[in-house]
Parts: C-alpha cells; sequence; structure tokens
C-alpha cells in the first residue's frame, strides 16, 4: 500500500510528464514540418497520445532527409550526426543538438548507476568502434556522465589486443556486445585466464543467452551479467536495468520517455505477458523528435500499469528487421535481394519470404525462408548465390562470420503452405525470432 508522500510523489510525476508532453507536442506542431503536417487533423488541445499516429518509419525517414530536412525543427549547426541502420543503398542520419546528445547521455548513465555501476569500477568499453561506432561513442560518453566508473575506450578490435590491454590494466568490467566477449574467450589460453579477472560483463546492443552465460562463468565463476541499458540513435533511451534482474528485463525511463506496448491493431496494451510492438514517446529531444516511433522490437509488460519505473521484458525483432548478433538484417535488404534474384533467374520466381534466427553454440544463426511454386532444379548452386548475393550486399555479415560471431546463413526453400503464422491472428510472420522460445 501506498502512503501519502508516495501517492502525492506518484502524482506529482505524472502531472510533470503530461507537462512535458504538452511543451513537446505544441513544439514540433510550430517547428517540424513534418509533425505540422502529419498531426494537422488532430486539435491543437489534444493532449492524448494514443490520438496521435504511430510514425510510419519509411515516410518518417524519407522526410528525415540530408536535404530538405522535414523532421529537424532547426538548423543541424551544433551538435553530432549518427549513421543509423538503413541498408547498404539507403543509409539513415540521426542527429542530435548538443543538449540533446547530453540530456541523453546523461539520463542513460544515471541508468547505468542505477544498475549498479560502483565508483571507480573500471570499465573496458568493447563495443565496436567500425561501422557500428554509435554505440562505441554512445556508451563511452555516458559512462563519463555517469560519473563513477573509469573508462577504457578499447573497441572491439582483434582479440589479441583485447587480452593485453586487459592483463596490463588489471580490467574487472567489460562493456559489449555478447560476441565480442565470447570471441575473447576463445581465444584466452588457460595460462592468461588465470592472470586476469572478470567480475561484471555489462552486455548490450544483442540480446544474452544462458549458453553464453554459461561458457562465460566456467572461466569468471562470479561473473556478475547484466545488461547495461537498451538504448538506439534514432529513438534515444529506452531501458535501464536492475542489478538482481532478469536477462531481458528492464525499466522504463519514467522522467524521459513514454514507453507503449502495442497489439496487431494498433492499441496499446496495459496487461502484463501480452507480446507487442515497442513504440516510444522521447519526451526531452528537441533537434530530431521521436514521438510514437517504433523501435523495431517485441516486448511484454512485466509490472501492472501505473507501476513507476514499469519493467517490461524485450522479446526480440518486430517485423521490420531481424537482429543477428550485432547486426540488424532489414526486411528491406531482402526485398531488394528477391528482386535482383527474380530478374536475373525469371523461371524460378521468389513470392514470399521469412528470416528466421535461432541460437545454438553462443551464435545467432539466420535463415532465409524463400518461397518458391517449385525449389530450383540447380538447389546448391542456386542456395551458394542467394548466400553470396546477401554477403555482397551486407558486407558486415560477411566480416561477422569470418570473425565467428555468427553462423553463416543458411536457406530454405518452401512451399506458400509451409510459412509460419502468427496462431492468434493466421496472419504469416516476417519474422521469425525463435532465440526467445
Amino acid at each position: 500500500m501506498m502512503t501519502g508522500n508516495e501517492s502525492l510523489t506518484q502524482s506529482a510525476r505524472k502531472a510533470d510528464r503530461e507537462q512535458q508532453l504538452r511543451e513537446l507536442l505544441l513544439f514540433v506542431r510550430t517547428h517540424s514540418p513534418y509533425y505540422q503536417r502529419l498531426y494537422q487533423s488532430i486539435d491543437a488541445d489534444c493532449m492524448d497520445l494514443e490520438s496521435y499516429p504511430i510514425l510510419d518509419l519509411a515516410d518518417f525517414w524519407q522526410a528525415n532527409s540530408i536535404e530538405n530536412n522535414q523532421v529537424l525543427t532547426g538548423l543541424a549547426d551544433g551538435g553530432i550526426t549518427f549513421k543509423s541502420g538503413g541498408s547498404t543503398g539507403n543509409p539513415k542520419y540521426s542527429v542530435f543538438s548538443n543538449a540533446d546528445w547530453d540530456r541523453f547521455t546523461k539520463t542513460f548513465g544515471q541508468g547505468m548507476r542505477r544498475s549498479g555501476l560502483d565508483a571507480g569500477q573500471p570499465i573496458g568499453n568493447l563495443f565496436y568502434a567500425g561501422r557500428l561506432y554509435a554505440s562505441f561513442l554512445f556508451i563511452t560518453r555516458s559512462i563519463e556522465q555517469a560519473q563513477v566508473g573509469m573508462c577504457y575506450p578499447i573497441a572491439g578490435i582483434e582479440p589479441a589486443e583485447i587480452i593485453e590491454i586487459w592483463e596490463q590494466f588489471q580490467l574487472t568490467t567489460f562493456a559489449g556486445v555478447p560476441t565480442t566477449l565470447m570471441n575473447v574467450l576463445a581465444h584466452l589460453d588457460e595460462e592468461t585466464a588465470k592472470k586476469v579477472s572478470l567480475g561484471t560483463f555489462l552486455y548490450g546492443g544483442e540480446p544474452m543467452f544462458p549458453d553464453q552465460v554459461a561458457l562465460l562463468q566456467k572461466t569468471f565463476p562470479d561473473c556478475q551479467v547484466r545488461s547495461i541499458g537498451i538504448a538506439g540513435v534514432d529513438y534515444g533511451e529506452l531501458g535501464w536495468a536492475c542489478p538482481s534482474g532478469e536477462l531481458g528485463v528492464h525499466h522504463c525511463f519514467d522522467e524521459s520517455t513514454i514507453l507503449e506496448i502495442i497489439d496487431d491493431e494498433g492499441q496499446p496494451i496495459q496487461e502484463t505477458g501480452v507480446v507487442g510492438r515497442l513504440v516510444l514517446t522521447n519526451l526531452t529531444r528537441r533537434l530530431m523528435p521521436v514521438i510514437r516511433y517504433p523501435v523495431g522490437d517485441q516486448g511484454v509488460w512485466v509490472d501492472p500499469a501505473e507501476t513507476p519505473s514499469r519493467r517490461f521484458n524485450v522479446l526480440g525483432r518486430s517485423h521490420d528487421g531481424a537482429r543477428v548478433g550485432p547486426m540488424t538484417l532489414y526486411v528491406e535488404d531482402i526485398t531488394a535481394l528477391i528482386a535482383q534474384l527474380n530478374a536475373q533467374y525469371p523461371t524460378m520466381q521468389i513470392t514470399n519470404f521469412q528470416i528466421q534466427v535461432d541460437h545454438f553454440d553462443q551464435r545467432d544463426c539466420c535463415t532465409l525462408r524463400l518461397v518458391t511454386q517449385s525449389p530450383p532444379v540447380q538447389l546448391a548452386l542456386m542456395t551458394e548465390q542467394v548466400q553470396q548475393q546477401l554477403y555482397a550486399a551486407r558486407t558486415m555479415f560477411i566480416d561477422l562470420i569470418q570473425q565467428h560471431v555468427v553462423h553463416p546463413l543458411q536457406v530454405q526453400w518452401i512451399s506458400a503452405q509451409e510459412l509460419k503464422t502468427n496462431p492468434r491472428t493466421g496472419k504469416s510472420l516476417r519474422i521469425i525470432d525463435q532465440r526467445h522460445a
């Protein structure tokens, strides 16, 4: 039962969020041509977030272009810009003003403190500094903003160099994607393992699975494994993890965001345990506002409605793309590949597809399920052709395979009757994420 003071505090927080939302909606209507157009049929006094449309991401990113940008609320004349996802020929760019970037990293840094980051804790930042450089810069800055840990920005470089730095500085904490640490452990010989220790691993960028935790704790039995938190440069901070929380379970950033879980009909879900799409509104971001932005993941509520810092569980990617290790394979990537194959081989038409992701041997595996009227005559040759053309379009895929971070692409040739469907609606699934089963 809540005390009078707790109830008053909760009411004050709710009133503050409502005021933040009011100011944000008024601001974007005034300063962003895109949101002006999107909200033109909605009464300017409407403060019911559910009355506003969930963003169509294709429309949003088309408007959020380099030239003649319609989303931004002002000039991008001070701050930082990140290349953010998109297929090889269709990159997206996410823009922060200096104030937005400072608020973003400070809020996430405070979430890391709530997650159990200790004063003086040495943290080796193993996030990628190459194609996925945004996470490396973001985590480095967030550790600084947390004002407790000592950051060693190592990046996901060669395992031998990581091990050398690990031993040299006697690091006890790493932050990075799980597959990077798994690769480092594979290169850690028995003698060196006795000279180093690992007390905490803060994972992010991809899920961490029990088989990976077991392998890590086989070498370092006392190592604590927990999420560093969830965020994206597209949409901002999403969730922070409590020190003793389950893998995948996070708390909402009540002070700066409104998180919704949306069903197939576009309606918010309030019940616990019901799967839907995660949709985020960031209340503090101003230069590139995001209001009811689908973050690309599915999830469920863990706590009842109105719970402060309500917990949710992330259950993998939704319909727009599949997360394979640290890489997102977008539906548009496969659509482009199929168009190319159908033009090259007119007698073998691929009419539909599904992207399936599994996890075994500490790595993710992506399977393309391609629908044809009948399997190709030269099955092995066509399978290899699909693999090579996708690797050529998504060069990061082959890099990750060569680094033993993910398994090679698998291809299944199926009939339309073999498509997997949603058991509740009967609709064909585009993404089949079996890692959380």
